[in-house]
C-alpha cells in the first residue's frame, strides 16, 4: 500500500517586512525588533510553521536585510512542503505588497497578506480567513468589535457628533484573496497611480480589492492579533505574550501554539 499524496500546496502567504519603524522609535526596522526574545519575522514564521497545510511563505524585507530573514527563517522548523522565498519591500506598503505577489509560485491560488508587525496572531485566524476565501471564492479579513466610544472631531478641536460604533469594526491582518483577485486589483491601482493623491491612497489590501469592485467578507479575528506601532504597544504586546503562554487550551494566542512545538 502506497501512502496518500500530498494535497499539492495552493497557498501563499506574504509576510510585509520591510516597514522602517520610525514610529516605534527602536532604531532597526520593525520587522527586525524583538518581542520576548524572538523578532516580529521569527514570530511570523513561527505562525506559518503552525498551520494545518504547506505553502508557500514570502517575506517582504528591504534588501539589506535579505540575508538576515532568510537565516531567521532557516532557524525555524518547517513542514518540507513549504518554500521560503524573499522579496525586496518598495517605497510603500502596497508596492512591497505587489512585488511579493510577484515572488509567488505557479500553483498558488490563495494568499493571505500579513503584517510582520502583528506577531501575535494565532494560527486559527489565518485558517479561518483562507477557508472563507476558498468557500465564497472571494477575499476575507479578520476583524474585532470597536469597544470604544467614537467621536468626530470638529473645527477647534471640539467633539461634532458621537458616531455609533454598532456596524464598525476594526480590521486586522492576515487578510485573504484568490491569487488572482489580489494580483489585479494592484494592477489596476498601479495603472492609476499617477493621478492619485497621497489622501486618495488605500489603507489596505481589503480597500483596493473594494475600489476594483471586489466583494470582502469578515470572519473572527482576535484579541492577541494587536498591532506595534509606537513603544506602548510593545509594552502591550508583552503583557498578551506572557497571558498567551499561560492560556488554557483553545485560549492561546500564536506564540504559545508554536511554543509547543519547538520544545
Amino acid at each position: 500500500m502506497t501512502d496518500a499524496p500530498h494535497r499539492l500546496a495552493d497557498l501563499g502567504v506574504i509576510v510585509v517586512a520591510a516597514g522602517r519603524g520610525e514610529r516605534l522609535g527602536a532604531g532597526t526596522p520593525k520587522a527586525f525588533t524583538e518581542l520576548g526574545g524572538r523578532t516580529l519575522i521569527e514570530h511570523a514564521v513561527r505562525t506559518v510553521s503552525a498551520l494545518s497545510e504547506p505553502g508557500q511563505l514570502v517575506l517582504v524585507v528591504s534588501e539589506a536585510r535579505a540575508a538576515e530573514a532568510l537565516d531567521i527563517a532557516a532557524a525555524v522548523p518547517l513542514d518540507s512542503r513549504w518554500t521560503v522565498s524573499i522579496a525586496h519591500g518598495g517605497r510603500e506598503r502596497h508596492e512591497s505588497v505587489r512585488f511579493g505577489i510577484e515572488a509567488l509560485h505557479d500553483g498558488i491560488r490563495t494568499v493571505l497578506v500579513h503584517d510582520a508587525a502583528r506577531p501575535l496572531t494565532p494560527p486559527e485566524v489565518f485558517e479561518r480567513v483562507a477557508a472563507a476565501v476558498r468557500r465564497t471564492g472571494q477575499s476575507a479579513v479578520p476583524a474585532v468589535a470597536v469597544a470604544d466610544t467614537l467621536k468626530e472631531r470638529g473645527e477647534g478641536g471640539t467633539v461634532s457628533a458621537t458616531v455609533d460604533r454598532s456596524a464598525l469594526v476594526a480590521v486586522q491582518t492576515p487578510q485573504g484573496f484568490p491569487l488572482d483577485v489580489l494580483a489585479a486589483a494592484h494592477q489596476t491601482a498601479q495603472e492609476r497611480e499617477g493621478g492619485a493623491s497621497d489622501d486618495d491612497a488605500p489603507t489596505d489590501d481589503a480597500e483596493l480589492v473594494q475600489r476594483a469592485g471586489g466583494t470582502v467578507h469578515l470572519v473572527e479575528g482576535s484579541p492577541y492579533a494587536h498591532k506595534l506601532t509606537r513603544p506602548a504597544d510593545l509594552l502591550m504586546l508583552e503583557g498578551l505574550l506572557a497571558g498567551a503562554a499561560g492560556a488554557p487550551h483553545g485560549a492561546r494566542g500564536a506564540h504559545a501554539r508554536t511554543e509547543e512545538g519547538s520544545r
